[in-house]
């Protein structure tokens, strides 16, 4: 796996955000299994997701299990920015990238919201994927 990989998953990660197409922005994530999950802690979110049906409920809303998803996709963002740290950075040993950072969305009316991000990446059957997602809004400081 490549630094150039990683990006360009990113790249399809906001893709899939701004078309809302929520089947192949999950088709992004290792879901695994419930020995190794899909570590997923959402911007919106106060419940961290282990698999695809919750990571899913996020994205779109309307699981019964998650009663405050109202669907992340729905809120029409235009754009996606990442802005990194300093990554995404090689992982010790080699096997996969992490990444923090900030990203920004923006709607259909020009309104930013920016968040904090970490990624972690690996490569299986020659696909770059996202095995742990964290993001949450970013802290101001007061301002007196």
């Amino acid at each position: 796996m490549t630094k150039a990989e990683v990006i360009a998953a990113q790249r399809a990660w906001t893709k899939y955000v701004v078309e809302q197409d929520v089947d192949n922005l999950l088709d992004l994530y290792d879901c695994g299994d419930p020995d190794e999950p899909l570590l997923f802690k959402p911007t919106l979110a106060d419940v961290i997701r282990l698999d695809r049906e919750g990571a899913k409920s996020y994205f779109v809303g309307g699981n019964p299990d998650y009663p405050h998803d109202h669907g992340f996709l729905k809120r029409g963002w235009k754009s996606v920015e990442f802005q990194s740290a300093a990554g995404p950075i090689l992982k010790a040993g080699g096997l996969g990238y992490k990444d923090m950072g900030h990203y920004t969305f923006v709607d259909g009316e020009g309104n930013a919201t920016r968040a904090d991000y970490t990624f972690a990446y690996h490569k299986l059957n020659g696909r770059v994927l996202i095995s742990l997602h964290h993001s949450s809004l970013t802290w101001l400081p007061p301002t007196n």
